[in-house]
This record gives C-alpha cells, sequence and structure tokens, in this order.
C-alpha cells in the first residue's frame, strides 16, 4: 500500500518513492506508538482510535502500517497526514528533510499553497518569538525579576536554556520593533495568538491589536515534533492582572485538548516506563523532569480530554497523578480518573504531604522523597477511601456505608465487568460491607451516570457497545467466524492457531479483526484468570463481540476443520491478491517490463490459488470442507 501525489499534489512521483524508502516507518511510528516485536513485523495500540488490545500492526518490508480494529493504514507519508494533520505536501517535505532529501515541486496550487504558506509562517512566528523571549530573560535588564523569580522557584540559567524559557517585556514598543526586525505584521501575530484584538465599542472605536503576554515568564508549549506552536505566560507579581498562567488561544497550529506539555521530551520515557506521571503545571513538570523522573507531563491549564487519554495509552498503561495536596488538587485528580480510566488505563494517585507540590517537596526534601512517593501511590479506589475515612468521624457501619456510596460511583465508571468486579470486591473488603449491597449501589451509581442530561454543547453520546458489537460480529468473514470459535472452544486449535503465520491473511482478507485479536492474545479456554483477563482487557464493544461468540451453541468439528477453514480463508487471500494485482495493469504509462513483471507475477499467484483449491477440496471422492459448507 503506497500513497500516490494527489490531484494538488506537487512533488514528483519519483520523490515520492524515494522519500518512502529512505524512512524507517517503524522508527517513526515508534516515535508516538509504543511498539513491540511480532514476528517480522511490530504492533502497538492504534493511535486514530481506543482501544486495550494492540491491533496497529507495522510491517518494515513493506513500509507500510494497518489497524485490524478501525481499518487505518498507509504508507509513512499516510501517517504523518494523518497523526500531524498535514497536507501531503507538507508530510512528504518533513519526511524529506528528516531523510536529507531535496524537495522539489512541480505543479503550483492557489490554495494548498496558500494553506502551506499560511502554517510555515505562524510556525515561524512562534519559533522566533519563542528565541527573542528566551534572549530577553538571559540579557535584558526588564527580565530581572523573572530571573529573580526563577532563582527562588530553584531554576537556573542551564535550565531555562534547555526548556527555552522567557520574558514577554512590558512595553509594547519593543514587540513593534522585534516585528519590524523580523518582517511581522499584525495579522500573523493575531492568527499565532501571539497579539489579541480589543473589541471595538458602539462608536467602532477599539479593535486594535495589542501583545497578549506582558511581563510574564514564558513557557514555549512544543507538538510532538518538537515545533513551538503556543506559549503560556505566568505572572510575576502578585497584583498583576489576569489569570496566574494565560495560554494561547487555539490556533491552527495549536489545540489544547490535543497537546500535553512536556510530551515532546517525555514520551520516549514514557513508552520505557510504561507509566506517566501527570502534574498540573508547567514549572512542576520541569521540576520532577529535571529532578531524574522524565516520565512526566502536565495539561495546558484545562480539564484531561479523551485526546489526552488516547496519546498517553498508546504509550503506556499505567498513570499516577501528581496534583497539589489541596481540595483543587483532589478534584482534579476526581476529573482526570473520569477521563483516563474508561480507557483502559490503571489510575493512582501520589498522596503528597498537605501544602505541599511536587516543585515544593523537591525543593524542600529532594528528588528521592518524591520518586518514594511515586513508587508507594495507591490506586485511585485506596487514594479516595483514605482521603474519605480521613474526613469522617468513626468507623460504624453508617459512616462505612456512607464511603461506599461514594466510592460506588467511581467503581462505576470502569468500563469493563472484570474490572468491575475486582474492583467491587477490594472496596467490599477495604470497607467491610457486603459485596451484594456495593454491588448495587455501583448499579444504580451506573444508572444514574446513564440518565444524566448531557451538558450544552456536549457530544453526541457514542453506540452502545452492543449495538457495535453486533455490527462488528455481523461484518465479519464467515471463515474467520468459524475460526474464532473453534478457537474460542477448543484450546488445541487455539494453540495451533497461535503457530500459525496468519499475518498476511489477517492483512488481506477483510472481517478478519476477532481472529487477529485472538492470534494475539493469551486467551486460554483452559485457564478461569487468563479468560478473565483477556476480556477485561478488550474495549467494550470488542467484550461484547466475544461474549456473543462464547454465548452461541458451539460448532462442530475440531482440527481438521480448523486447517481447511484456515485453507479457504487462504484462498480467499490469493483471490483478493490476484484482483489488486490485475488492477496494477490499468495504471497508465506502465512500460513493457513493468506490464510483463505484473502479469508473471498474476500467473503466479493463480498457480498458487490452484494448488490451495485442490489441498481445500481434497482427493476425489472426498467430503468436501466444513468451511465450504
Amino acid at each position: 500500500m503506497r500513497d500516490t501525489v494527489e490531484p494538488m499534489g506537487r512533488i514528483p512521483e519519483e520523490t515520492v518513492n524515494q522519500v518512502l524508502a529512505a524512512t524507517d516507518i517503524v522508527a517513526l511510528i515508534g516515535r508516538s506508538v509504543k511498539l513491540r516485536r511480532a514476528g517480522t513485523n511490530w504492533l502497538g495500540l492504534c493511535p486514530f482510535h481506543n482501544e486495550k488490545s494492540p491491533s496497529f500492526n507495522v510491517s518494515p518490508t513493506r513500509g507500510t502500517y494497518h489497524c485490524f480494529g478501525c481499518g487505518a493504514g498507509g504508507s509513512a507519508i499516510r501517517f504523518v497526514m494523518e497523526h500531524d494533520a498535514l497536507s501531503f505536501v507538507e508530510a512528504v517535505k518533513r519526511l524529506g528533510d528528516a531523510a536529507g532529501i531535496r524537495i522539489e515541486e512541480e505543479v503550483w496550487d492557489a490554495n494548498a499553497e496558500a494553506e502551506a504558506k499560511q502554517r510555515s509562517l505562524l510556525t515561524r512566528a512562534n519559533k522566533e518569538a519563542a528565541e527573542w523571549f528566551h534572549l530577553l530573560l538571559m540579557k535584558h535588564q526588564a527580565a530581572a525579576p523573572a530571573r529573580e523569580y526563577l532563582k527562588a522557584r530553584g531554576i537556573n540559567g542551564e535550565m531555562a536554556k534547555r526548556w527555552q524559557m522567557g520574558y514577554s517585556p512590558d512595553n509594547r514598543q519593543f514587540y513593534r520593533e522585534w516585528m519590524a526586525q523580523h518582517k511581522l505584521n499584525d495579522q500573523v501575530m493575531v492568527e499565532a495568538g501571539i497579539f489579541s484584538v480589543a473589541d471595538q465599542d458602539e462608536q467602532g472605536r477599539g479593535g486594535r491589536s495589542y501583545p497578549r503576554w506582558r511581563h510574564r515568564l514564558m513557557f514555549p508549549i512544543r507538538n510532538d515534533n518538537g515545533d513551538v506552536i503556543a506559549f503560556s505566560g505566568r505572572i510575576l507579581d502578585k497584583d498583576q492582572k489576569g489569570g496566574k498562567y494565560v495560554n494561547s488561544p487555539e490556533t491552527p497550529l495549536f489545540s489544547k485538548s490535543r497537546v500535553l506539555f512536556g510530551f515532546d521530551k517525555s514520551k520516549r520515557h514514557i513508552a520505557k516506563a510504561g507509566q506517566a506521571i501527570i502534574c498540573e503545571g508547567q514549572i512542576d513538570m520541569i521540576m520532577v523532569y529535571e529532578a531524574g523522573l522524565q516520565n512526566v507531563v502536565a495539561g495546558q491549564g484545562t480539564a484531561f480530554t479523551e485526546q489526552h487519554a488516547k496519546m498517553l495509552k498508546r504509550l503506556c498503561n499505567e498513570v499516577i497523578l501528581c496534583y497539589d495536596s489541596d481540595a483543587a488538587g483532589r478534584k482534579a485528580a476526581e476529573r482526570a480518573f473520569e477521563i483516563l480510566s474508561p480507557h483502559g488505563l490503571s489510575v493512582r494517585v501520589a498522596a503528597l504531604p498537605q501544602g505541599e507540590d511536587p516543585d515544593s517537596l523537591i525543593r524542600k526534601q529532594g528528588a528521592d522523597a518524591l520518586r518514594a512517593i511515586v513508587a508507594e501511590a495507591p490506586e485511585f479506589l485506596e487514594h479516595q477511601i483514605m482521603h474519605l475515612r480521613a474526613s469522617t468521624k468513626g468507623e460504624g457501619m453508617v459512616e462505612r456505608v456512607r464511603m461506599a456510596e461514594q466510592v460506588a460511583s467511581a467503581i462505576a465508571i470502569f468500563s469493563g465487568v472484570a474490572q468491575r468486579v475486582a474492583a467491587v470486591n477490594k472496596v467490599a473488603k477495604l470497607l467491610e460491607v457486603p459485596e451484594e449491597e456495593l454491588n448495587r449501589m455501583v448499579a444504580r451509581a451506573a444508572k444514574d451516570k446513564k440518565d444524566a442530561p448531557k451538558s450544552a454543547g456536549g457530544a453526541e453520546p457514542a453506540a452502545k457497545p452492543d449495538e457495535s458489537a453486533k455490527k462488528l460480529v455481523a461484518a465479519q468473514n464467515p471463515n474467520a467466524m468459524l475460526l474464532s470459535q473453534l478457537a474460542l472452544a477448543d484450546a488445541e486449535v487455539l494453540f495451533w492457531l497461535r503457530e500459525t503465520d496468519c499475518e498476511e491473511i489477517l492483512s488481506e482478507v477483510p472481517g478478519t479483526e476477532l481472529l487477529a485479536i485472538l492470534w494475539r492474545s493469551r486467551y486460554d479456554p483452559l485457564d478461569e484468570f487468563a479468560r478473565t483477563a483477556f476480556m477485561a482487557g478488550l474495549e467494550r464493544h470488542l467484550e461484547a463481540a466475544f461474549s456473543m461468540l462464547l454465548g452461541r451453541k458451539r460448532p462442530p468439528g475440531g482440527m481438521l476443520d480448523a486447517r481447511q477453514t484456515m485453507d479457504a480463508l487462504d484462498v480467499t487471500r490469493l483471490q483478493n491478491l490476484i484482483q489488486r494485482t490485475k488492477g496494477q495493469l490499468r495504471h497508465p504509462g506502465l512500460s513493457a517490463q513493468e506490464m510483463e513483471v505484473i502479469q508473471h507475477r498474476v500467473m503466479e499467484l493463480n498457480s498458487r490459488l490452484k494448488e490451495s483449491l485442490d489441498r481445500l477440496r481434497g482427493p476425489p471422492n472426498s467430503p468436501p470442507a466444513s468451511s465450504q459448507k
């Protein structure tokens, strides 16, 4: 599968092929997705949809990726386009720059050219603003209060350089002189979010642009690729107007819901640790990172979002919330849990001493103190119970039931059945309340959440898991469905399936998503714990789909039927491959030599198809394969 030049594309196909050949697709995708080797290919969690079991497959030999869950797929160029929201030309240029390949454009398109130029101009404005702010912080007399503030927070010059911290001047004329020097006008500054526009009054007065940040400590915000796309400015004087932190507004380059501060630096550390530490603010994040706990990120002054959860889930399975120990910090932790947990992330809470935040704790007690708290961080439900007990008088049944009712709301957030069962069992023991009673509380809490009115402007409710499951099961290839059912019921079939190289079948035959999950899973029909763990690790609609299969009557047959069904799937694979290869003959501009190569390939595939069909039919007078009945 290879991306071709789009109609508006302006890059020669030879150059595109050169860029693809020079790009290591595993290394490229591995910077954003935690991959593990699976034979000749690599597997990970899909970055384009929410999943708990990896169905995202990267093939270095083909130079392609494919998700068996959502169907996303393509070359390295397509990945950069979809993942980083770039145009075809922008994606090729980025990969070309990384490979040292000069990109020369052929055709000019006015709309594409204007859009690319605008994004490039906004990127340049942010980059040069970051450099200017940093220069002022390090050199200018006006930034002395900012330097004093950093010194008081234990941030030295080298740290300020590593994070390119800056200072926004109070004098508007400074901005004007800098803009003139760099040939940046007011419109670009407004679109980049560096300037604001005053509201006009009834007489049409006002409406002039002005700097968004004045006399503030500046933190550049970067995308996954390390480009500056926005800023966060912190006040330096307590009586200063405006919020404590002022972030850039939404721009063509920046969306708060899709960016985590420091993620460009910490994502590899998160993937290596399998764990992410989450702080509330930029300085907390920086101090934790500099203290040696480099698997850390921070939000952008807003609550955690679905996109943030997906970003983290692609790299790790566990999150530790390292928020302030005050009431606001506890509330923020509850909101984060509600977002992170449904995405299959295990949530723990670092219990900081009263009145401390990560930065102050490190300065007072050192990095080892924070490291110990992070290592011993309890699970969210345990942390919630500890806080409730600390604020509740007495340990009588009435108090314990009241605490259980509050914890039940958190348990109801778990999407997996096995997760809820384990949580109920644990909480019931901790609070010494009957499991039956706690289950009733959880059921009521789940119903209340389901019946709660949707907030204004909220997203439309997602399709019910059972509806999605029915659609998924209905879309499966009949032979793949039969093989899945045999493997679910028969350990011998399942273990044989795992030892069989199914990669080409799963990538070429539509409707094999459930079979692919089984092939890669640790499901064991003989081990009750393994069965429960397998189901608990699935997304809700996948869990429902496998529940449907397990609930059906076991199909007759065993290993012989499984082998014949696999042969039937291979026939389908070859038929699809032949059809696609024949389609290549219709491509315009093929040379005689290229046509001969394709025709030879078709003949070779037809020969393999005949062999597979003969094997499937068996010797004369033998009964037909059950998979073909």
